[in-house]
Order: C-alpha cells, then structure tokens, then sequence
C-alpha cells in the first residue's frame, strides 16, 4: 500500500519565487483547504498555493520508487 503526504507551499506571484511551506497533509483535500486559506491572508492575486504529492519513504506499493 502506498502512503502519500501532501506537502503546501504558498508563492508570491509578484517576485516570482517560494515564499513560505504551509505544512504537511494527510489528504488532498486537506492541503487545498491549507492553501486556500493561506492565501487569503493576502490581497487577492498576489499569492498562489502548489500541492505536491510524494510517497512515503519513497514506496509505492511496497516497492521503492527507484526500482520502478
């Protein structure tokens, strides 16, 4: 079984860069909702939110990713 963490990070669309990790999330719903509200903290169109998701340890399905 694979394990996926959703990770949030928010970028300031004005410089173009990373700005600030929001956390680390159990499901993709979870992470939007993060995201969102992160962004609210900000005049609107300045801040946008980005989900990544990875696998656990780097196993997907019992196996590790670099065996794929």
């Amino acid at each position: 079984m694979t394990t996926n963490i959703f990770i949030v990070q928010i970028t300031n669309l004005q410089a173009e860069r990373f700005y600030k990790l929001v956390g680390v999330y159990t499901s993709k719903e979870l992470a939007d909702a993060a995201g969102r509200e992160a962004c609210e903290m900000w005049e609107e169109g300045r801040m946008h939110h980005t989900v990544t998701i990875l696998p656990l340890d780097d196993m997907i399905n019992g196996v590790h990713k670099s065996e794929l």
